[in-house]
């Protein structure tokens, strides 16, 4: 049985045994608790939180809200050529490809100018 000393920050023992650090403790509680459950928890590493003020919090919102968004319409675009059995190319209208049909034009715009 544990008796917890007010007066000093360590862990005391009925029998006067030793005291254990508070990371012993701590590491006997996770065993114990990973020996009783099924599930072990995951140890979180994360960044400590942070106070932001409401701009940023709009800010980081509406950027979220906007990467969401484009995720969405990506996925959506996807499952509706899947449906349709469309295959999606990329469309480049300031391509080489159109400037080299436009010249070819003028120039048979040109010529057929000069016939007449």
């Amino acid at each position: 049985m544990w008796y917890r000393n007010r007066t000093v920050a360590h862990l005391v023992t009925a029998r006067g045994e030793s005291p254990i650090s508070s990371e012993e403790r701590r590491r006997r509680d996770r065993q114990h608790l990973d020996d009783i459950m099924a599930a072990r928890l995951l140890l979180l590493h994360h960044l400590p939180s942070q106070l932001l003020t409401i701009e940023e919090t709009l800010a980081l919102q509406r950027q979220q809200k906007q990467n969401f968004e484009e995720i969405q319409a990506k996925l959506v675009a996807q499952k509706l050529a899947e449906k349709l059995n469309i295959k999606m190319q990329s469309y480049n209208p300031e391509g080489e490809s159109l400037r080299k049909n436009r010249e070819v034009r003028d120039e048979d715009d040109v010529l057929s100018s000069d016939e007449e």
